[in-house]
This record gives structure tokens, sequence and C-alpha cells, in this order.
């Protein structure tokens, strides 16, 4: 960049923030001005009103006028180019977001996630309930903790979640994939869709294409292209670097999809995604127990020996697919605070042994 172009950036910024801070002071202004006009010309309209509704006090009446004062702050800043930092960190690698080509590609997923801001919120919701069982998986791999980051995006943690390439589950395996990641798939059970064994099939599946390229972003290009496409990409373009490949639209969206997703967990405040503590979610905690059957049995047996409603099984065992269990030898997530009276009450069938 020539000293002269540096002068054009930085002024063009300088422009930018004070346009911002402009609108900001205005309508905010504004907003105070129409409340004061309201209260001082319209004393009859402000008297029908307090017939119908009991009289607020002044100070209400301000923390009232506050919070739309925030409100109209956030939705401000929220398309306010300046309101992203120069770089944003995705598996300890630094994005350049001054970068106009990343910026731009960044800001297209950015604002279309914000845009459906009641997905967003049962996205952030989501997130705190599964994230301490995935944080459990990363920390045994020893794996960086932003890789949480894409199963948000693969399926928006729905563990029910199939494509309409017929992917299927949080972390959204074909089938041939989760074989090969070593996920038992047949009519009976789908491990694709266990929340435990498939976090761990996925995380081991990330852990080998990085161990491929020595590279995050790519290895998280690779989750979604195939291994292949992105070496055939790399060799053909002479450049390692994910941001200066040529990739499909599909694949380059997906992991900018992942960088937006994350930043606007991190900052939900930030981009008025505003969420009570005690309005999130239950953390998911499971435990899981290997068990064999000597024959048939109905999955309604299991349900009862964790004494919770059918539902609520088939809700952590999302991987049994029939009703009929064959015998054989099965993966179970039992809740953990039900994981001892689960082991007791198996001990009633003779023919069911925990392994």
């Amino acid at each position: 960049m020539t000293h002269s172009e540096f002068r054009v950036q930085s002024s063009e910024k300088i422009c930018r923030k004070s346009c911002g801070k402009l609108l900001q002071r205005t309508l905010f202004a504004g907003l105070f001005v129409l409340s004061a006009v309201l209260v001082l010309f319209c004393p009859q309209a402000e008297a029908q009103t307090f017939k119908k509704t009991p009289p607020q006090s002044t100070e209400k009446r301000i923390a009232d006028l506050e919070k739309d004062v925030l409100k109209l702050e956030r939705q401000v800043n929220l398309y306010n180019l300046d309101a992203l930092p120069d770089y944003l960190m995705l598996c300890d690698k630094k994005i350049p977001i001054f970068r106009e080509d990343v910026r731009e590609r960044l800001e297209r997923e950015l604002f279309q996630m914000l845009e459906n801001k009641g997905l967003m919120t049962i996205i952030v919701k989501r997130y705190f309930k599964y994230l301490p069982m995935i944080n459990e998986e990363l920390q045994k791999m020893s794996l960086p903790s932003d890789l949480v980051f894409l199963a948000v995006t693969e399926s928006y943690l729905n563990p029910r979640s199939v494509s309409s390439a017929s992917a299927g589950g949080m972390w959204q395996f074909i089938k041939e994939t989760g074989k090969k990641e070593g996920l038992h798939i047949n009519d009976t059970v789908d491990e694709r869709f266990n929340v435990k064994k498939s976090t761990r099939s996925a995380l081991t599946h990330l852990k080998r294409l990085n161990g491929i390229f020595d590279n995050w972003l790519i290895a998280m290009a690779a989750y979604n292209a195939g291994a292949g496409r992105l070496k055939e990409a790399i060799e053909n373009q002479n450049s390692k670097d994910f941001l200066d490949l040529y990739l499909p639209e599909e694949t380059e969206r997906y992991v900018f999809r992942v960088m937006a997703l994350k930043e606007i967990i991190s900052n939900k405040e930030r981009y008025g995604v505003r969420i009570d503590d005690k309005e999130l979610y239950k953390p998911i905690m499971l435990a899981e127990i290997t068990l064999e059957t000597e024959q048939e049995i109905h999955s309604n047996i299991l349900a009862k020996a964790m004494e919770v409603s059918y539902r609520t099984f088939r809700t952590y065992n999302l991987q049994i697919r029939k009703y009929r269990i064959p015998k054989g030898s099965y993966r179970i997530n039992v809740p953990v605070e039900k994981k001892d009276l689960f082991i007791k009450n198996l001990k009633n069938y003779n023919y069911i042994a925990i392994l």
C-alpha cells in the first residue's frame, strides 16, 4: 500500500467513524426531543393514557427511555462498518478483517445471521446447552475450543438435523464418512445422531484433516468439501492460505459462517442478542453406558430403567431408530444424575449386562 493510498484509507475510516457518531447523536437527540414534545404538548393524550394505565414515575419513564436509547445504539452499531475489530481470531489464526475482500465475505454471513434474531437466540441458547459436553471431548483430545463453532454452523446444534444431501446429526455426517470414523449405522442404530459418539468421531476426523494440511481453516474447509478438493486447490493455486484460495462458494461461505457465528455468540449483547442467564437452557450432562443384551428387547425397557419418559430417553439416544433392539452391544446415553439408578435397575433384567 502506497503512502497516498494509506492516507485515503485512513481518511475514509475517520469519515465513517464521524458519520456513525453523528448519526448516533442525531438519532438519540431526536428520541429525547420527541419524548419531550409528547409530554409537553400532548397532555390530553397523556391523561387519556393514564386513565387506562397506572401513572408511571419519572424514574420509570427515564429508565424506559434509556432502554430505547440502548436499543437504538445497538441497531446503529450493528451496521457500522467500524463495529468490527481489525482482526478476529479463529483456532489461534488471525483473520485480517481490515482486508476489504475478507471483510465483505465476513459481513455477508454476519448480517445474514443477524437478520433473524429469533433464530440467533435459539442458537445461542443451544450453544450453552451443549458447550460443556463438546468442551469435554475437545479437552480430552487437546483440540482448539473454537471447533465447537463448526458444529454450530453444521446444524445450529440440532442433533436431529438431516440435510437435503442426507447428512445427519449435530455434525452432519454422511453415511460413508461416518462409517469411516467408526460410527455404527444400520436400520436399528445410527450413531450419527448420538451426540457424544458423533462428537468424538467428528473431532477425530477434524484432527486427521489438520494433520494433512497443518491449517485449521483449511481443515474446516475440507470437512465441508472433502480433503481431495482442498489438495487439488492447493496444488493448482500454489497457496496454503485459506483466505487466498479460490474454492467453491459454499465452502468459502462455510468457513466464514463459522467465523461470523463465533463473533456473534462471543459478543451476543453487542449484536443485540440479549438473554438473561435464567433463560438459558440447562446444560446437557450425559454419562455413556455400554451394555449388551442377549436377546431382542423393547427400547422402552431402557427408558423405564432410567425412570424417564420414552420421549426423554429417545431425546438422549437419538441413535436408537426402532422400538425393538436386536441382541448385541449398544452405547446408551444416560443423564449423569440417573447413572447409578439406571445401572441398579438394569440388574432386574438378567439378559442385559453392563460392559
